[in-house]
C-alpha cells in the first residue's frame, strides 16, 4: 500500500477522516502548545505513523477558524499526495509548482524546492497564519530566516521522526516546544511499524563504539543473498559512483538492481518504484535521495554501505523499511558500517529532547593545516596551494577510493546485532532522560528531588538504580535546587 492508497483507506465518519487515537493525542496536545505563548513546535512522530493525515486535519481546524494555511513538504512529488489528504477534508488546497501556481486558496502547498527557487530568483513567497513544514529537521535555512524576519507572527508546525539536525544539534532556535505522538514500542503493537533485524559487522562495531574512524566491511551480495535472498532492498551507498558500482555488482550476479540520484527524473523514479514494488527489480541503489521524504512499505531489506555517523541518518534509513505491510513480519538492517553500535536498534524506544546537550553531534576537527608537499617538477616544498607558487605545476586530485569497490569478495562476517550488545546505548538514553528532566527542573526552579521524581516516571526506576554516568546526588542532596547541581 502506498501514501496514495494509504490516503484512500482511511477510515471515514460524516465525510472526514477519522484519526487514530494516537494521532488525536498528537493533535490534541501539539495544539495546546500554542496556548503558551509558544508561536513554533514540533510535533514529532514515527515513520509511517500517519503525520500526513495529521497535518490534513490540523488545517482544515485552523481553516474553520479563517486562518491561512502554507504546507512546505520536503519533495516536489509530494505535494500531489498533501492535496490528496487535504481534499479527504474537502479542502481544495493551491498547488505552488512551475505550471500550476495560484494564490487563490486559504490553504496552498509548495515543495521546498520550489520555494527556494522562488526567493533566489526575487519572487515574492506566499504568506500564511499557519506554516506547516513537512521533514522539519533538514528545511532550509534560507527558507527559515525568510519566514522568521518577514512572518513574525506565524505559527510554525514541524513535522518529523527524528528532532534533531542531521549533525545531531537541536532544532532550538527556531523552534520552542517539543511534543511526540508515541513511542516505537506502541506503533509496533498498533501495527504502524514493523520490528527490524539487524545484522553487522561486530568488530567494525566495537571499534566505532571505541570511536575509531571505520569503514563498511562484509560483501554486500554474500550478505544479502543469507539474509535478505529475493526480498525488496534499499541499498544506501557513499556516492553516486559507489552506487553505481553496487548496481553492477549485483547485475554480475544475476540480481536485478537500479541506481537512483538526485538527475534520476520523476517520471523514472516512479518506474523503478514500480519495478520494485512488483519484483521485477530487487534492490533499488541510492546515493543520498531515499532516506526521507518517502513511502515505500514493500521495502523489506536496507544495506547501508556508506558511513553513517548521524543519529537522523540511520533512523530515517531504516525507518523505510519499517512500515507495516500485510504479510511483512520484520524488517532486515544489513547495516555493514555497524552504526547500531552507537545509535541503537531502530525499532527501540528513543527520548527526543529539544535541549542542547545532544550526546549525537559530531565531535569538533581541529583545523586542517595542510601537509607539506614537494614539487615534482621544481623541489619547492608549500602547503595550501592547489598548484605550486614557483613554477605554477598543478597538484594532482587525490583520487577517493571507492567504498563499494573495497570491499573484497568473502571480506568481513555481518551477524545479528541484539539487546545484549545494546546495553551501553539504553544506559546512554537513561543519561539523556536524566539531563532532560535536571534541565527541566532547572528551568522551573524545582530541586532535584523533582529531577527524581520526572526521571522515575518515564524510567520506571529511581535514577540512584539506574546506573547513570552522569553525577547522580547522594541521599541527603536530592532537596538541592537544579540550578545549583553540577551534572
Amino acid at each position: 500500500m502506498n501514501l496514495f492508497e494509504e490516503i484512500e483507506s482511511v477510515e471515514m465518519s460524516n465525510g472526514h477522516p477519522v484519526l487514530m487515537e494516537i494521532q488525536q493525542r498528537l493533535l490534541d496536545r501539539g495544539r495546546s502548545v500554542y496556548s503558551r505563548e509558544i508561536r513554533r513546535a514540533i510535533w514529532q512522530a514515527p515513520c509511517g505513523s500517519g503525520k500526513t493525515i495529521v497535518a490534513a486535519k490540523q488545517t482544515h481546524l485552523a481553516t474553520s477558524m479563517s486562518k491561512r494555511v502554507l504546507h512546505i513538504v520536503h519533495r516536489r512529488r509530494l505535494v500531489d499526495q498533501m492535496l490528496a489528504a487535504l481534499m479527504k477534508f474537502g479542502i481544495r488546497a493551491a498547488p505552488i509548482m512551475e505550471g500550476r501556481m495560484r494564490w487563490d486558496a486559504p490553504v496552498s502547498c509548495a515543495s521546498r524546492d520550489t520555494l527556494l527557487a522562488m526567493l533566489k530568483s526575487g519572487g515574492t513567497l506566499p504568506l500564511a497564519d499557519l506554516i506547516i513544514w513537512d521533514e522539519c529537521h533538514v528545511a532550509a535555512n534560507m527558507l527559515q530566516k525568510w519566514y522568521l524576519e518577514n512572518a513574525k507572527d506565524s505559527y510554525w508546525t514541524g513535522y518529523t521522526a527524528t528532532p534533531v539536525l542531521p549533525d545531531g544539534g537541536s532544532l532550538n532556535p527556531p523552534y520552542q516546544a517539543l511534543v511526540s505522538m508515541a513511542p516505537t514500542s506502541e506503533m509496533l503493537r498498533l501495527k504502524r511499524l514493523c520490528p527490524v533485524k539487524v545484522y553487522n559487522p561486530d568488530s567494525v562495531g566495537r571499534r566505532r563504539r571505541n570511536g575509531d574512524k571505520v569503514k563498511p566491511v562484509g560483501d554486500p551480495v554474500d550478505h544479502w543473498k543469507k539474509y535478505a535472498n529475493d526480498l525488496p532492498t534499499v541499498a544506501y551507498a557513499a556516492s553516486v559512483a559507489d552506487s553505481q558500482a553496487l548496481v553492477q555488482r549485483y547485475n554480475t550476479a544475476g540480481i536485478t538492481a537500479e541506481h537512483m540520484d538526485a538527475s534520476t527524473e520523476e517520471s523514472e523514479r516512479d518506474a523503478i518504484f514500480d519495478r520494485s514494488e512488483c519484483g521485477q527489480t530487487k534492490v533499488i541503489s541510492n546515493c543520498g535521495v531515499l532516506i526521507e521524504g518517502v513511502d515505500l512499505p514493500w521495502l523489506v531489506c536496507c544495506q547501508i554501505l556508506r558511513g553513517c555517523n548521524s543519529l537522523v541518518l540511520w533512523m530515517q534509513a531504516c525507518g523505510r523499511i519499517m512500515r507495516w505491510l500485510e504479510g511483512k513480519p520484520n524488517g532486515i538492517v544489513l547495516d555493514h558500517s555497524g552504526a547500531a553500535h552507537e545509535f541503537g536498534l531502530p525499532d527501540a524506544d528513543f527520548e527526543w529532547s529539544l535541549g542542547t546537550e545532544s550526546q549525537n553531534v559530531k565531535k569538533n576537527k581541529p583545523p586542517n593545516e595542510g601537509r607539506p608537499v614537494t614539487c615534482l617538477k621544481c623541489g619547492l616544498v608549500f602547503a595550501h596551494k592547489p598548484a605550486c607558487p614557483e613554477c605554477g605545476h598543478v597538484l594532482p586530485k587525490k583520487q577517493r577510493k571507492s567504498l563499494v569497490d573495497s570491499i573484497k569478495p568473502g571480506e568481513g562476517i555481518l551477524t545479528e546485532f541484539n539487546g545484549a550488545q545494546a546495553v551501553h546505548i539504553s544506559r546512554e538514553l537513561l543519561d539523556r532522560l536524566f539531563r532532560k528532566c535536571y534541565y527541566i527542573a532547572k528551568a522551573r526552579g524545582r530541586t532535584m528531588r523533582s529531577v527524581s521524581a520526572m526521571f522515575s516516571k518515564e524510567a520506571g526506576m529511581p535514577p540512584w538504580q539506574a546506573d547513570l554516568s552522569v553525577n547522580v546526588p547522594k541521599y541527603d542532596e536530592w532537596g538541592i535546587p537544579a540550578k545549583e547541581w553540577e551534572l
